[in-house]
């Protein structure tokens, strides 16, 4: 067949797509908002987790106090809000902060005569994780107060070389890996629903009959979903650069990119699709194959940093190349050993493999069950 026949045969396949997309438009919905909620969800999570609240007491309103307080806001482990000592006991026994540091009134007057200050801590430590938060930022606060307070009798002294050109806060780093995993749970929704929506209406027979190339249904039926994942792609992405502020350094390659995300997700899609046959079944399994990838795949930090067996995993995962170009994009910076171009080569070869395997399977199972 002329590749002119199969042009054509892509484009109808894809205008027939949306058109039935647009009847049922509760499925089209759903395909956006999802990612959405998704988003939302991770960034709600991360802001409540990135830093510890506590409770400052503050006896005294000596200068050195004041010092010390601002050490303790520097080291970006804390929110910090100065409360009464009935207040902050309240607050800590409500659960709404973490911690209550007092700072005693002698503090100024003792530190002046050389003599030894204790700072009571008190502590929830029902979440371990605030609870090492708080173990280690508070001893690294008062170092780094006394090496600004006192210079002269802190005589050793940290000289940080820094292998990235700029700092990248917890919020930025994580919101970007997030734009990667919506993109991917909304080409896959699309992708899966409208393949899965030809098996439920039969309207897979008339393409299993017809005289086309397999290969031309499968880039149709990705042609077809790509324009409501785009839909979801552009508010999740607006989401991040208007509401939260992330701004890519490198506007061209988010779209590149998010297009190569789109198009090997969709392909993927579009498989899971095929194989499942029930948009019942292919809604949940699309979202079921999200999270355990986006876990694996370096979100948090770089892939290399998860260990030996995590980090294997993550090898094969393309959502880890995807983000890794992505924080690229946004951010400037490479969080892979490998380069940009072999992102592009792994997410490219991912699409045209699930695109052949959907081919291949649809060959071989044609419409029955």
């Amino acid at each position: 067949m002329s590749l002119r026949h199969n042009l054509r045969v892509v484009r109808a396949v894809a205008a027939v797509d949306v058109r039935l997309t647009l009847r049922e438009p509760l499925f089209a919905i759903a395909g956006i908002i999802i990612p959405i909620n998704f988003l939302l969800l991770f960034l709600l999570f991360a802001i409540s987790g990135g830093q510890a609240p506590i409770a400052v007491v503050m006896k005294t309103q000596g200068p050195l106090a004041g010092q010390f307080v601002q050490a303790m806001n520097n080291s970006q482990s804390f929110i910090i809000h100065t409360a009464s000592p009935a207040d902050a006991e309240r607050e800590i026994r409500a659960g709404t902060v973490v911690a209550v540091v007092t700072v005693p009134q002698d503090f100024d007057a003792a530190l002046n005569a050389g003599r030894r200050v204790d700072i009571p801590v008190e502590l929830n430590n029902l979440n371990v994780d605030f609870t090492n938060d708080i173990r280690r930022a508070v001893p690294l606060s008062i170092t780094s107060f006394y090496a600004t307070a006192f210079p002269e009798q802190v005589v050793v002294k940290a000289v940080e070389s820094d292998v990235q050109e700029h700092d990248t806060g917890y919020i930025p780093y994580l919101a970007v890996s997030i734009v990667v995993a919506g993109l991917m749970l909304a080409a896959l929704l699309q992708g899966s629903v409208n393949a899965a929506r030809d098996y439920e209406l039969g309207t897979i027979k008339e393409l299993a009959l017809a005289p086309v190339s397999r290969l031309a249904i499968g880039l149709g039926k990705i042609l077809g979903a790509a324009a409501l994942t785009a839909a979801s792609a552009i508010l999740v992405l607006g989401v991040v650069i208007l509401v939260i502020g992330v701004q890519p350094l490198h506007p061209l390659e988010v779209l590149g990119f998010g297009l190569l995300v789109i198009a090997a997700f969709l392909a993927l899609g579009v498989l899971v699709g095929t194989l499942v046959r029930r948009r019942q079944q292919a809604i949940p399994l699309s979202i079921a194959c999200v999270l355990p990838l986006f876990f694996l795949s370096g979100p948090f930090g770089p892939a290399n940093w998860l260990g030996e067996v995590p980090g294997a995993i993550a090898a094969v995962s393309p959502l880890t190349y995807a983000i890794a170009a992505f924080q690229h994009a946004f951010h400037g910076f490479q969080t892979a050993t490998q380069d940009l171009t072999v992102d592009t080569m792994v997410l490219a070869g991912f699409t045209l493999l699930t695109v052949a395997l959907t081919a291949l399977v649809f060959g071989r199972r044609g419409v029955g069950h």
